[in-house]
């Protein structure tokens, strides 16, 4: 059994009048067609509903370790390899030194 489409921006300003105006999640869910599970799961947590969850493992480097690595390599003769054995980017695997050289030479030809 395939999934319903997600609630649109109307039908979710509706529920949010309907709920105010002390409407039954019974009622909210004739008056929108949608189920009330549905509307039971968008009232719980509007802020949320619709958004995606972020997929992907997390970078080791936030933005500022990123900026200083930029700020290194864009500033000296300094190889990836240099770098990485300087101290800045000491704790990073191999995979994310590779993700610091793709990063650097994207933004040296940006």
């Amino acid at each position: 059994m395939g999934r319903a489409s997600t609630l649109s921006l109307h039908e979710r300003g509706q529920i949010k009048v309907l709920s105010t105006t002390d409407y039954t999640v019974k009622l909210s869910a004739d008056v929108v067609k949608h189920s009330r599970k549905a509307i039971m799961n968008f009232l719980r947590n509007q802020e949320e509903y619709g958004t995606k969850q972020s997929s992907g493992r997390p970078s080791k480097l936030n933005d500022r370790e990123k900026r200083k690595i930029l700020w290194t390599a864009s500033n000296s003769t300094i190889s990836i390899v240099g770098i990485q054995n300087s101290g800045q980017a000491k704790r990073y695997d191999f995979y994310e030194s590779s993700k610091i050289s793709l990063l650097i030479n994207y933004l040296e030809f940006k």
